[in-house]
């Protein structure tokens, strides 16, 4: 089994996946609650997988809070690699479930245990699916599968789509039902797919047109 590289990256985008200044960055560097690693010329560089918990655990803090207020959370996922009005469907017939939704991303390695490695990187694609308005909280999922997420989330609802197979599905129904919440399928949308998108670029790339 090949070991898991830990990508190191700069201020700039550490403060992106965050959403805070480096400024702040800086900060928490100094009163050690965010552990930077110097290189060549002292640049700061930071571990993505560290940045990328941290997000997880200030978002599962807010989403705790939105529970208390009785809210009812919901979680959707998607590699989200080329958006297309079939994501958009799927995310607002989702948000329609309840009150608050979690959007979780698929990470590079989480998309590559069943497909090929996106085209658009996982910090690009997780800030997209943070600006669409539905979306209360985006957050990494490292599996292809949300189990782990929804163990350590607590969605009252997951939503499901035909698109995956039906073990999967079934082991989801299990996962989300074991917490108390329960599972929606919604059905995969059939006229666009980041897929076919790129295949329809790659062919008029192939063509000249």
């Amino acid at each position: 089994m090949s070991k898991k590289t830990n990508i190191l990256i700069n201020i700039e985008e550490a403060s992106k996946i965050l959403g805070v200044s480096k400024d702040t960055l800086r900060n928490w560097d100094n009163n050690g609650k965010l552990k930077s690693i110097r290189t060549v010329g002292k640049h700061r560089r930071y571990e993505r997988n560290s940045i990328l918990e941290m997000v997880k655990l200030d978002k599962e803090e807010d989403i705790k809070k939105d529970k208390i207020n009785d809210k009812i959370v919901v979680y959707a996922y998607i590699c989200g690699d080329i958006l297309h009005k079939g994501h958009l469907s799927h995310l607002k017939n989702t948000k329609s479930l309840g009150d608050f939704l979690i959007v979780g991303v698929l990470t590079d390695e989480a998309v590559m245990e069943k497909k090929k490695k996106p085209i658009i990187c996982f910090e690009e694609r997780i800030e997209l699916v943070r600006e669409l308005k539905m979306v209360d909280i985006a957050v990494p999922q490292y599996t292809y599968s949300p189990h782990d997420n929804i163990r350590n989330l607590k969605p009252d609802i997951l939503a499901e789509s035909t698109s995956h197979d039906e073990e999967l599905i079934n082991d989801s129904k299990e996962c989300i039902e074991g917490i108390g919440g329960k599972l929606v399928v919604f059905s995969y949308y059939p006229y666009q797919s980041s897929t076919d998108i790129k295949n329809k670029i790659k062919e008029r790339h192939k063509n000249g047109k």
